[in-house]
């Protein structure tokens, strides 16, 4: 937990201003940048960093941070901000990790930035030398950046130099970093990161920087995102943890620097309600009125029809399953594939993954999206029928995404031919139970299926 700023002690680590305030504010400006780029070409990415380093009792610190993104992709609010609790040599002692969120040719890739107070600060000496896992550091000469004194330490691989940071002589702060990123195929970016200011802060100065603090990490914690969640999508329960936390963080955020974040925060909690309420009303839309008719078309040429289903339980994976950019949960197909084997064989449900993608409506660009679909399909080991959409027949069940949503989108037709489940997103998953909702709506149709069967009888 966050510490009260009123228990903070002023103890002493090393000399300087770090040394003497119960806080130091710092800033940051960086960039990510192609390393074969033209003169005239951008970034393609800026960032800025705002980080408190508090001093605790027993020596320690705790460093509370927030990023901001702009360009080439970015974390969504809830993984922008953190805090991160220090010893007194200033190792990472709790989880917690300061990073960025490029997304490369469509795929989404972490970046790490270092932390603002290196750990090995005590260390540096003109030609010191030493290791950190397979990376080794040497401090090459004392240089002069931002009419600040700073050793330069080289980090290097088994494949050569790494990067170059810059750190105070006088305090264990990092000034600049310059660092080679390779994503993809190799593709060299160059990492830049300067620090812009920075100002020890008093008690006073303090409790009104960190004000909202405290609320926004127990809203980050009863949010419980995984710790590389890449979807900015909220469930309605975390919806609602948000908008009851927001007007007091509205408060207390005035005039602080998280002012920006909590404002971001509140944009983006009033857009998702609105999204869901629209899926909402989508969803009563169908459910529980008769599916419209449709013809699946499959990757093996075949075609199934809605007629020649009637009397079954039918569902409807409605996702782009496309090979390139392939991130993780994959649309869940890896629990539908489960769920399928498990179910489909024993018990005569009908499961159906609908790969949508607008280049199906082109002769032209056709082959490419199948060939894509045909790659996920055996690189997921899928043993469902997969059928093409460009988009038509999603329309028809209602397409969540003209209002912002995002596929997948999952349609449980019953064996009376109504709609019995429209369900627009990825679903919550606990790895032990895999899709446990879907899987408890077909076993109560099932069983109501036998039901009337045996009635019948």
């Amino acid at each position: 937990m966050f510490a009260n700023p009123s228990v903070l002690l002023i103890l002493s680590l090393i000399a300087g201003p770090f040394d003497d305030a119960p806080a130091l504010e710092l800033r940051y400006t960086g960039a990510l940048a192609k390393a074969a780029k033209t003169a005239d070409e951008a970034p393609v990415k800026r960032f800025s960093l705002f980080c408190a380093v508090l001093r605790e009792a027993e020596g320690g610190r705790q460093l509370a941070f927030h990023v901001n993104e702009r360009g080439g992709g970015a974390w969504a609010w809830p993984e922008r901000y953190g805090s991160i609790s220090l010893d007194k040599s200033l190792n990472a002692t709790t989880p917690g990790a300061i990073r960025l969120l490029y997304d490369y040719e469509g795929n989404p890739l972490v970046v790490p930035l270092p932390l603002p107070v290196p750990a090995y600060h005590a260390a540096l000496k003109n030609g010191a030398r030493w290791n950190i896992g397979k990376e080794s550091y040497e401090v090459v000469k004392s240089e002069k950046i931002q009419d600040r004194n700073c050793w330069q330490i080289q980090v290097s691989t088994a494949l050569g130099r790494r990067r170059t940071v810059w750190v105070d002589t006088e305090s264990p702060l990092l000034v600049a970093l310059e660092e080679r990123v390779f994503v993809g195929q190799g593709d060299e970016h160059i990492l830049t990161m300067q620090l812009e200011s920075s100002r020890a802060l008093d008690q006073q100065q303090l409790a009104q920087a960190i004000l909202p603090l405290p609320g926004l990490l127990k809203l980050q914690t009863a949010l419980a995102r995984g710790e590389n969640e890449l979807r900015p999508e909220l469930t309605m329960e975390q919806i609602k943890l948000t908008t009851d936390a927001l007007p007091e963080l509205r408060k207390q955020a005035a005039d602080t620097p998280f002012s920006a974040l909590v404002a971001a925060i509140d944009k983006d909690a009033k857009a998702q309600l609105q999204r869901t309420d629209e899926v909402g009303k989508l969803a009563d839309k169908f459910v529980d009125k008769p599916a419209p008719k449709f013809t699946l078309k499959l990757l093996d040429k075949t075609e199934v029809t809605s007629e020649s289903l009637q009397n079954k339980i039918t569902v409807l994976h409605f996702w782009e399953y496309q090979a390139e950019p392939l991130v993780e949960p994959y649309g869940q197909v890896g629990y539908l594939q489960f769920l399928d084997s498990a179910v489909r064989r024993k018990l005569g449900v009908k499961v159906f993954g609908v790969a949508v993608d607008s280049r199906f409506a082109d002769p032209q660009s056709a082959p490419a999206a199948l060939k894509s679909v045909q790659k996920l399909k055996s690189f997921m080991n899928l043993e469902y029928g997969i059928a093409t959409d460009d988009g038509k027949l999603l329309a028809k069940f209602g397409d969540p995404t003209k209002y912002g949503a995002k596929l997948p989108l999952w349609v449980v037709i019953g064996p009376d031919g109504k709609i019995a489940h429209f369900h627009s997103g990825l679903y919550k998953i606990n790895p032990d139970e895999g899709l446990r909702q879907l899987d408890e709506l077909l076993i109560k149709l099932i069983r109501s299926q036998k039901g009337k069967s045996t009635d019948g009888e």
